[in-house]
């Protein structure tokens, strides 16, 4: 294999923030990172667990600061930002990762408005903050690449699940897409990464364990035949945090199996597979 061709992946002096930290697929996006050689500062509201990432990220021979905040609160997240610089001296990779979801329907009031508005808060708003803070400092330091963690709901619809957390992914998108053309003559690459439903995350194992049936049905629909894992989503955010992805700015990079390639409507046996006169080609 050609070495100078494998550097194009390296991220050796780079120094990287990733927000929701603590657990799931935020920890695989500071393994990643640190695996390709760049310094992370993780983040998330529980101290205890951002600790055990930073340790897991220091195996790798990087430095890693685990810095406690709630990105919500504008103070905390510019402070977040002004240790790390002072600690660093830049932020060249921002991964902004933090989000949750719920459950509720919109329709006939079901969904209260407060838990409607902490989902567009943290999705959505909060990754626009940490975009504004990430350029700033980008801008002064001559370039540097954001990612944004979207979701195969920012493109797709499903029924009885939250409109803000779809809102707000879809939001993440075209915030994406605008800040790609805003920044693009300035160095400064925009992506974002948009998996499908991964099992090994806080957020969905609890759904899994009450009704193991959401699981079997999800996995149904998903053409690669399995859910995602932590670890699916580590190489995608290398690539696009490094030379390999420097051509690549505006795009939204699903990490799904396929779920999108059929709107989240595909079944592992299709009719046609198993009918009479009908057969793959």
């Amino acid at each position: 294999m050609d070495p100078t061709f494998c550097d194009m992946f390296k991220l050796d002096g780079k120094t990287a923030i990733v927000t929701g930290a603590s657990a799931g697929i935020g920890v695989a996006f500071a393994r990643g990172l640190a695996r390709a050689g760049a310094n992370v500062v993780v983040t998330a509201r529980r101290k205890e667990l951002i600790d055990e990432t930073a340790a897991m990220c220091r195996t790798y021979g990087v430095k890693a600061t685990p810095l406690a905040a709630d990105i919500t609160d504008d103070a905390q997240f510019e402070q977040l930002f002004a240790t790390t610089v002072a600690e660093y001296g830049s932020v060249d990779i921002l991964v902004n990762n933090a989000g949750f979801t719920d459950r509720s329907a919109l329709r006939h009031d079901l969904a209260p408005m407060r838990r409607m508005r902490s989902v567009v808060e943290l999705d959505l708003i909060a990754t626009m903050n940490g975009c504004r803070l990430a350029g700033a400092q980008m801008l002064r330091q001559g370039g540097g690449v954001i990612i944004n963690v979207s979701s195969i709901l920012g493109k797709v619809g499903s029924e009885f699940r939250a409109a803000s957390y779809h809102a707000a992914k879809g939001g993440v998108d075209a915030l994406t897409r605008v800040l790609a053309l805003e920044y693009a003559r300035e160095g400064i690459r925009v992506n974002a990464i948009a998996p499908a439903y991964t099992e090994g995350t806080e957020m969905m194992d609890k759904v899994y364990e009450s009704s193991p049936v959401t699981r079997e049905h999800t996995i149904s629909r998903t053409p690669l035949g399995r859910l995602g894992r932590p670890e699916d989503l580590e190489a995608a955010v290398v690539f696009l945090a490094s030379d390999a992805g420097r051509y690549i700015t505006g795009h939204v990079l699903y990490v799904d199996g396929g779920w999108t390639a059929g709107g989240g409507y595909h079944q592992l046996a299709p009719m046609w597979e198993t009918e009479p006169g009908h057969q793959r080609i």
